[in-house]
């Protein structure tokens, strides 16, 4: 791993990448620019926008490239438009805020910075560390993370939100695990 350092350094390592692409084999090595990213919600949109549309839109305003941002799925909220989560560079994000509003296709759609998401572990479904060096004895990585059954993921269940992780160490636990209500020991024993 190569190492640009400098709060200014992202044309120099993005000429270093590309110099590194043009003498380095595909096959032999995968080379990467990685950039520090924030998410987004960006709300109002209508049904009829795509999410090819969003990310143009992002990469446009935010000054970017499209292959930097990345945008979840486009969901319908209560007020009867859709809303969806992108992740972009951080001076992207920082200029799309600034401007308060996004304009998607047609729509001038509402954006809002979201806190960075806590270190939450997939395997033990308690926070602090991630699954590599997760050392719980329970794996509970087959376990819907909204209500904590298995046989099915958060993105498709319906059911009441019930916390497995909260629920075993005898805490309240009517809430999505990794929620802000969530607060299970950071170590668990079984």
């Amino acid at each position: 791993m190569l190492e640009v350092p400098g709060a200014a350094s992202g044309p120099a390592a993005d000429a270093l990448a590309e110099r590194l692409r043009a003498s380095i084999n595909a096959d032999d090595a995968r080379v990467s620019r990685p950039h520090k990213c924030a998410d987004l919600r960006i709300m109002g949109l209508d049904d009829s926008v795509t999410a090819e549309e969003v990310v143009a839109a992002v990469a446009r305003t935010g000054g970017c490239s499209a292959d930097e941002v990345k945008a979840g799925t486009i969901r319908p909220d209560f007020r009867g438009t859709c809303t969806v989560t992108v992740s972009c560079p951080v001076a992207a994000a920082k200029t799309i805020v600034d401007g308060r509003r996004l304009l998607v296709g047609w729509v001038s759609a509402q954006v809002k910075l979201l806190d960075p998401r806590p270190l939450r572990c997939f395997r033990c479904h308690v926070g602090h560390h991630v699954g590599v060096r997760c050392t719980s004895e329970v794996d509970r990585s087959a376990l819907c993370f909204r209500c904590g059954q298995p046989g099915h993921k958060a993105v498709a269940c319906n059911a009441a939100p019930h916390c497995i992780a909260c629920a075993a160490a005898g805490k309240p636990a009517e809430h999505r695990a990794g929620s802000k209500s969530c607060a299970p020991p950071a170590k668990t024993k079984g």
